[in-house]
């Protein structure tokens, strides 16, 4: 009778020892939840509701023409001021010609302009020295009356011509003025009327130079919608490039972390592309301006009275550093896990945006353009300005 007693309390003290043990484990779990929480847990805030943007630039054709020469495909990398299509232009290039030929035409123009400020101003003085002479010889003749060495009708003869030439001068002097409005206190170059026709000629050839459709960036090309023999509009969508090395994340964090995220928190990010082993350091670089939902096509209209509470999701910027992209590329609309370091005293949740604005924000390749259409113009202008005996024109009205 004893060793079955002693059996069974040996049983009860190991199962009271195994259920000691468990309850001893569950406290440390719990206490390691707790301390990983306190310590370590609640200054990060993470999501995998994630994923990666990037600048998609397009490329539309800026005249029309019909496609002759398409240079690249998708997944090609192209550089900056790269030529991608060119267009058989035809009616630009017929534009350009016109725009010449009317830029001479009003070089000419105002050339014969200036000439006839000069001859009417020649002419007037022609009339004020027959006024002149006829103003003496009417005195003479006044003179001469009472001696009977000059008719009356002769005397009055001269006073009409005189009144005849007041008139003729009244009138070439208003022919004066208007002529000298038009050119008064300019040259053949800066006149007006040249300026237009110049203008003229550089929008025809800044049409002609645009059938070459170049990339504004560098990056890889991500669509294309042109091919030989494809008509092309002005406005078309023909390409979009996309740069990657400049990208950043958003994170759709929950409204219930925003609290303390603020923008130059520091961030660790991992992609599925690459797995855990490969992490991102990126920096937040600033918060939307409201909700997700804010921003979708149909926001949300709580007074309708069908609400029924969701934890809405903020997004939130995150830049990335280059030189981790450069060794370890992504792709816009890859997914990401995001966990930001909350800084309780940071900075100011209304601070603006802080975009790094680089060379993806800018493009130059236009100016080389627009030089050369005023080198064409200035060219024209030279070459116009010279009359045919090689010697330049007179610059006074």
């Amino acid at each position: 009778m004893g060793k079955p007693t002693e059996g069974k309390a040996r049983v009860l003290g190991g199962h009271a020892a195994r259920v000691r043990w468990a309850a001893l484990l569950m406290v440390l779990a719990v206490l390691g939840v707790f301390l990983y929480w306190v310590l370590y847990a609640r200054f990060y805030a993470g999501t995998d509701d994630a994923y990666v943007a990037g600048d998609f630039v397009p490329v539309d054709a800026q005249v029309t023409g019909t496609a002759v020469d398409v240079f690249v495909r998708r997944t090609e990398f192209v550089h900056k001021g790269e030529r991608l299509v060119v267009l058989q232009a035809d009616r630009s290039r017929l534009a350009l010609r016109r725009a010449q030929a009317a830029l001479g035409r009003e070089v000419r123009h105002v050339r014969a302009l200036f000439a006839r400020v000069r001859a009417l101003r020649w002419h007037i003085q022609a009339l004020e020295w027959d006024r002149a002479r006829l103003a003496h010889d009417l005195t003479r003749y006044q003179r001469s009356l009472s001696q009977g060495a000059v008719s009356a009708m002769r005397v009055e003869d001269t006073q009409l011509r005189i009144r005849a030439l007041n008139a003729e001068i009244g009138e070439t002097r208003a022919q004066w003025k208007g002529a000298r409005a038009l050119v008064r206190a300019t040259t053949v170059a800066d006149n007006p009327l040249v300026r237009v026709a110049t203008a003229r000629l550089e929008a025809a050839d800044l049409a002609w130079q645009r059938r070459v459709i170049r990339a504004p960036v560098s990056g890889f090309i991500g669509q294309r919608a042109v091919y030989p023999g494809t008509e092309i509009h002005a406005g078309q969508r023909l390409f979009t490039v996309v740069p990657l090395d400049d990208l950043w994340v958003v994170a759709n964090i929950k409204e219930t972390y925003m609290r303390d995220v603020r923008p130059g928190d520091h961030v660790r990010l991992t992609s599925a592309y690459y797995g855990s082993g490969v992490m991102y350091r990126g920096v937040v670089l600033g918060l939307a301006p409201g909700a997700g939902s804010a921003f979708s096509i149909l926001p949300p209209d709580n007074a309708t009275g069908n609400y029924i509470h969701i934890v809405e999701r903020v997004p939130v910027r995150i830049g990335l550093q280059s030189f981790e992209l450069a060794t370890h590329p992504l792709r816009p609309g890859l997914s990401m896990t995001v966990r930001v370091r909350l800084h309780r005293h940071g900075r100011s949740l209304l601070m603006p945006l802080t975009t790094r604005i680089g060379s993806h924000y800018q493009t130059r390749i236009y100016r080389q353009e627009l030089r050369r259409a005023r080198a064409l113009a200035a060219t024209i202008l030279a070459r116009l300005d010279k009359d045919p005996a090689g010697t330049k024109t007179s610059r006074k009205p």
